[in-house]
């Protein structure tokens, strides 16, 4: 059950990677240069209260320098790469295992 979980997370995230790829593209010929939506651009779209509140959070607990030698660079990687590479990890995983050598299924 956990396995399909995890699949099924997989496939919708490398789906929306694949989507934010192609908006990414869209948004670029319009423009006649490359556009890409980072994380934080995404996340600040979605839940900018949430955004604040986790750089609050980041510097109260661990200081400032975390935030922006860490956390900050983290954010500015593309949207689709990153959901492109939690999906494919997460079907990766979940692939079923391989039969033993000289089993036959």
């Amino acid at each position: 059950m956990i396995r399909f979980v995890a699949r099924t997370i997989g496939l919708w995230l490398a789906a929306g990677g694949f989507a934010a790829a192609v908006i990414d593209g869209m948004k670029s010929i319009a423009a006649s240069r490359l556009v890409m939506t980072s994380l934080a651009d995404a996340w600040s779209d979605l839940a900018p209260a949430s955004l604040s509140a986790a750089r609050a959070l980041v510097e109260a607990r661990l200081g400032g320098w975390v935030w922006s030698t860490l956390v900050a660079p983290a954010l500015t990687v593309p949207l689709w790469a990153v959901a492109a590479v939690l999906g494919a990890a997460l079907i990766s995983l979940a692939r079923p295992p391989r039969a033993p050598i000289g089993h036959e299924p």
